[in-house]
């Protein structure tokens, strides 16, 4: 969503005549973040994860940044995505579960954490269990603390340590019941308006 245009054509113009020399048949898709086919979420049984910022960004002040995820699934559960989204309690949902993830100070604790999974009241029992998955899977380690909390039973820490304290929240997520999506076009010489459908 935030890349360059510069990687594509760097790819373009160099990397692929690489590529077709080490594969007889070799097709290039191009695919944009949140319009990907349900043949490439297919690869990633259901653990695509949406990083947020760059990937070699150096952190600030040198401490590691609190990282809140939240699991997503648009028409059908193989879109499903971790996306990260901004660390801050205004940002939680009942109708979801997020991951959350606050590195530890200390001097030999660089990869120390505690790792939190909110399960939201009126989550979907299928997106809890996965979501406990995903952490166990992705982001647990000897050096880490995990933790599942249901919506209600979070310790204090939790608000106020990593997300800068209670804020109200979205409770319920009537408005997926109501939701469509339409796509704009000019492909065929003129502009239309058509609906899509899963």
């Amino acid at each position: 969503r935030k890349a360059p245009n510069m990687g594509w054509l760097t790819f373009t113009f160099g990397l692929e005549r690489k590529f077709k020399q080490l594969c007889k048949r070799l097709d290039v898709v191009r695919t944009h973040q949140q319009q990907e086919s349900l043949k490439f979420m297919a690869h990633f049984h259901r653990r695509f994860i949406i990083k947020d910022g760059k990937r070699n960004a150096k952190p600030e002040g040198g401490r590691q940044p609190v990282e809140l995820y939240e699991l997503r699934s648009n028409g059908s559960a193989l879109c499903t995505r971790l996306v990260q989204v901004k660390a801050d309690a205004s940002q939680l949902n009942s109708a979801f579960c997020y991951i959350l993830n606050v590195p530890l100070e200390g001097a030999n604790q660089e990869s120390s954490a505690i790792v939190y999974v909110w399960i939201g009241s009126k989550s979907d029992a299928d997106c809890a269990r996965l979501i406990e998955q995903i952490a166990e899977e992705k982001f647990n380690n000897p050096w880490v603390s995990l933790q599942v909390l249901t919506e209600g039973s979070e310790p204090d820490n939790f608000f106020w340590v990593a997300l800068g304290g209670r804020k109200p929240y979205d409770t319920d997520a009537e408005y997926l019941n109501y939701t469509r999506l339409f796509r704009c076009s000019n492909e065929k010489g003129y502009f239309t308006v058509s609906e899509k459908c899963t």
